[in-house]
């Protein structure tokens, strides 16, 4: 049975022509639906995203998040029409969006669900938060990555400048946002920015089917290996381990655990509540 956001959260449906959201069976599904303006974000754009992030955030039978988009890019970045429109006030407005936006990217990254994202055509800009955001990056072979803040004279957002160091090394970050290199499906995947490279034509049926994975696991002890990966790089050896000795210990105190050990010992598969 589908259970919309629109139909459990009155008043909220006024985002609908810039970001949709669905959760059904545990799995939340958001969608970038502005594909005349190739999801280009403007400020409607980053309220969308905050509100939808919100209502997934608040719901605690939401056990995965799978993030796609509508039209022929996943997102441009920032919608440069709404910045000429503003370009007498730019500093504030664009202080406005990327306050909400990187607050809005920050909750996205905290969530203790797994979440994919499913990424094709252009993802650029502050765009790209959303993707480095995500746990695993499903992407179309017909995928382009670009920062393009160089072009305009702007120094970026959408947290690059954090995430890329940690992905790809100093050296290949520099060459993404200081000379503006471009990659396509294949370089995204060697440098290890996205997970699969995928057919375009098959992208969504794959996504879907990861992301229902994902929905169906412990979600409980997803979450926890979320927070160990994230948390490590602020930690020294011996305050990861006392990390992983903690974590472990309260996921053996799940139901799941319980499930999963008498699963592998009748030689089944486990039937995980994320409890």
């Amino acid at each position: 049975m589908t259970d919309t956001v629109a139909a459990r959260q009155p008043g909220r449906g006024e985002f609908a022509d810039r970001v949709t959201l669905e959760i059904v069976d545990g799995l939340a599904h958001l969608r970038l639906a502005r594909p005349a303006g190739r999801n280009g974000i403007d400020m409607m754009m980053v309220r969308a995203l905050a509100d939808r992030f919100e209502v997934v955030a608040e719901d605690a039978g939401v056990r995965a998040l799978l993030i796609g988009a509508d039209g022929p890019a996943f997102t441009v970045g920032g919608d440069l029409a709404h910045l000429q429109t503003h370009r007498d006030r730019l500093p504030a407005e664009l202080h406005e969006m990327i306050s909400l936006y990187h607050a809005t990217l920050a909750r996205l990254a905290a969530l203790p669900v797994p979440v994919l994202l499913a990424a094709h055509g252009a993802v650029a800009g502050g765009g790209l938060g959303l993707l480095w955001c995500a746990d695993l990056v499903i992407a179309a072979d017909d995928l382009r990555i670009a920062t393009g803040f160089v072009h305009l004279g702007l120094s970026g957002d959408g947290g690059s400048s954090w995430h890329l160091p940690r992905l790809v090394g100093l050296r290949r970050a520099q060459q993404l946002i200081l000379a503006g290199r471009v990659l396509d499906a294949a370089e995204a995947l060697d440098w290890g920015l996205v997970t699969e490279v995928v057919p375009a034509g098959r992208l969504a049926e794959v996504a879907l089917a990861r992301a229902t994975a994902l929905a169906a696991g412990p979600t409980y002890a997803l979450g926890r290996m979320k927070r160990l990966l994230l948390e490590g790089w602020a930690h020294n050896y011996p305050e990861q381990l006392a990390a992983e000795r903690e974590a472990i210990v309260d996921c053996a105190r799940t139901q799941d655990a319980r499930e999963g050990l008498a699963a592998f010992a009748e030689r089944r598969a486990p039937g995980f509540t994320g409890r």
